[in-house]
């Protein structure tokens, strides 16, 4: 049978069979080749971790709704089998249990043939759900907590059983339509099934307890309201108030299904594979739980071969945001100690650039790679004492956050360069506009020079500067005029002049432009035959004024991406090259190794260095004026300053406008 799987994007799909993935999410982001050749559906997908009825009903009930409608209106679906619940009846008290009990009803009264199937308790290998969440609990805790003393019925049945039922659904006439009950047909306490997980992990039987339910429900409510994770959700507990018993043997005998024993299929689950997925993923630690730690957190949450074991800030407050989202791990407010609890294969620092060097030492000394945020320090001494630590630790991993200088799509443009079609690269220009600071308070750290090392140039253009010097290296000349609009101590807007032997450009920068709510790179490189314009999520390729080709973020495979239309590739990329040393124990490749392949290649801590440095002979070299007539640094004459006043008049009066 060809599969093809509706995923949630970013879901992590190691392990998973042949077939097509198709990304999309109920209620109704279901694309529609996600239904090409489609002959049957099977419809796994349910709001199972104590969602709120409105999140319940809307993928439970709605989402279900969605597909037997469009099942319905493409036609071609000879079979709709749904995975319902022990749960669902009339008398169900949990949310779980009402919408799937609704979403049944939905799939009776489609007009398609379809198998409804109500599975017990599920139990089988795996990193995910209730079964692995009880099996957590049965090895950490001494004595198992069972709440009324675990008299609650359960009819288990092992995963792939609930499989093998799934595909023999899948061959019953097309004119039959099925309801089946599956689990063991004679119940068991949830005592017993947890004691027999004990003796498939240990070997013996655990001491219990006898807990009220009344208290532990109390707990579940106020821990799921502060999003703190727990083995067992408000919902599970309600589900537990009201258990019906099946009768599971007529449909175990209607559909052929012989259940493994219950014993050797315990044995199964309980097993480790001889390879454990877990023992090849990396555990990043990330320090600084601001803004962009979040879009590290994401990164680090969904992409296969890295997780993130834990967070770290002096401000306990700044965990609050984090664990909204849903981010499960450990919480820390001193680095030493999270290092210690944590033991990390690679830390993230995502802090203000001042702490940039100290903690970057820290993590190093413990003999930790580092991927530290852009700019890797707030001022020369800063570079200086990283410079120190590279040199005393030679071998060491340390990678700066200049994502947007690993974007798939500079590898294109380097070849289109590399290649001559077009002939030689003439001159370029290039525009960072941002709306962020857009007024005198609140003040933010980015404005506060001892902390930032400078505004808009070092903090925001700092990216397009990495660019260039990937793609020509070091300038042999270059000049700049910058200006404050809000802040008092850095600047919000620079122009910068550069010089690559024959190759000259201009680069515009400005943070406090309106309408730039999502901030935009853009480099436009002229040659002699074409242009080609490089922005955060595309190359364009021009000629005669016309856009002859396009390449995007999607064209290339980055892994998940969490924003293709905007830099998700550029954070893919370079935590690809940071997981990736890491994994080579420190292995560098050169430009030269890499054959114009810079997505492939990190910002190591030398090349960081070099673009900051450049950086701070920019601001050596300029002179922070209003916006009339800024002064122009290193040589610059005359009749160059009167041009740029003209083009300066324009830009801003186009950025008021």
């Amino acid at each position: 049978m060809e599969v093809v799987a509706l995923i949630r994007p970013g879901t992590r799909k190691s392990g998973f069979p042949h077939g097509e993935i198709v990304h999309g999410s109920l209620p109704f982001d279901v694309p529609s080749a996600a239904w090409r050749k489609v002959g049957a559906v099977i419809h796994c997908a349910a709001a199972t971790t104590g969602q709120g009825s409105a999140e319940s009903k809307a993928i439970n009930v709605e989402g279900t709704r969605h597909l037997v409608e469009q099942a319905v209106a493409r036609g071609g679906v000879s079979r709709f089998v749904f995975i319902s619940s022990q749960s669902a009846h009339e008398g169900a008290i949990s949310s779980y249990g009402r919408t799937k009990f609704a979403a049944e009803e939905i799939v009776r009264q489609s007009g398609l043939p379809y198998a409804i199937l109500r599975p017990g308790l599920v139990f089988g290998s795996g990193q995910q759900g209730l079964f692995h969440r009880m099996r957590k609990s049965v090895r950490s805790l001494p004595v198992l907590p069972l709440i009324n003393g675990g008299r609650t019925p359960v009819q288990p049945i092992d995963v792939d059983d609930l499989c093998e039922a799934i595909i023999k659904c899948l061959s019953l006439p097309e004119d039959e339509s099925v309801e089946l009950n599956l689990g063991e047909p004679n119940a068991m306490t949830l005592r017993e099934f947890m004691q027999a997980v004990a003796m498939a992990e240990s070997g013996r039987r655990k001491p219990w307890i006898s807990i009220p339910l009344a208290p532990i429900k109390a707990v579940a409510a106020v821990a799921e309201k502060m999003r703190m994770p727990l083995p067992i959700s408000s919902d599970n507990l309600a589900g537990m108030e009201a258990v019906c018993v099946m009768d599971t043997e007529p449909s175990l005998v209607r559909i052929g299904l012989h259940l493994k024993p219950f014993r050797e299929a315990m044995q199964n689950a309980v097993r480790e594979p001889k390879s454990s997925d877990a023992s090849s993923v990396l555990r990043i630690l990330l320090v600084g739980a601001g803004k962009i730690g979040i879009v590290h957190a994401l990164n680090l949450m969904h992409r296969e071969g890295e997780t993130l074991c834990g967070v770290v800030d002096n401000n306990p407050g700044a965990f609050k945001l984090y664990q909204s989202m849903g981010f499960e791990t450990a919480y820390h407010t001193d680095l030493e100690s999270a290092i210690r609890m944590s033991r990390p294969d690679g830390v993230i620092i995502a802090t203000p650039a001042s702490t940039h060097p100290e903690l970057t030492r820290i993590c190093v000394g413990h003999g930790l790679p580092v991927l530290v945020e852009k700019p890797a320090a707030a001022d020369r001494t800063g570079l200086k004492s990283l410079m120190q630590l590279r040199a005393q630790q030679p071998d060491a991993i340390i990678h700066a956050g200049y994502m947007a200088a690993q974007y798939p799509h500079l590898d294109q443009l380097m070849n289109l360069m590399a290649a001559g079609r077009f002939g030689a690269v003439r001159r370029f220009h290039a525009f960072c506009l941002q709306s962020h600071i857009m007024a005198p308070v609140p003040v933010r750290w980015e404005t506060i020079k001892s902390q930032s090392g400078g505004g808009v140039l070092i903090n925001f253009a700092g990216h397009v500067i990495a660019i260039l010097g990937r793609l020509f290296g070091r300038p042999d000349e270059y000049g700049a005029a910058a200006w404050p609009i809000h802040s008092a101590e850095v600047e919000d807007a620079i122009e910068v002049r550069l010089r690559y032997g024959a190759v000259q450009g201009r680069l515009f920068a400005c943070w406090s432009a309106p309408g730039y709510a999502r901030p935009i790179y853009q480099i436009v490189i002229q040659l002699d035959d074409a242009e080609l314009v490089m922005e955060n999520y595309c190359l364009s390729l021009r000629r005669n004024g016309r856009t002859e080709q396009v390449w995007t973020q999607q064209d290339f495979d980055a892994g998940f991406n969490a924003a293709p239309d905007y830099t998700g590739a550029g954070f893919s990329r370079e935590h690809a090259n940071f997981t990736g040393a890491i994994r080579a124990k420190g292995s560098r490749l050169s430009m030269r190794e890499t054959a114009y392949r810079p997505s492939g290649m990190a910002v190591t801590i030398q090349e960081a260095v070099d673009v900051e440095t450049l950086i701070f002979n920019l601001y050596d070299c300029t002179a922070k004026q209003d916006t009339r007539s800024p002064l122009w640094g290193c040589g610059l004459s005359s009749d160059e300053v009167n041009e740029h006043d003209r083009n300066m008049d324009q830009l801003m009066m186009g950025l008021r406008r």
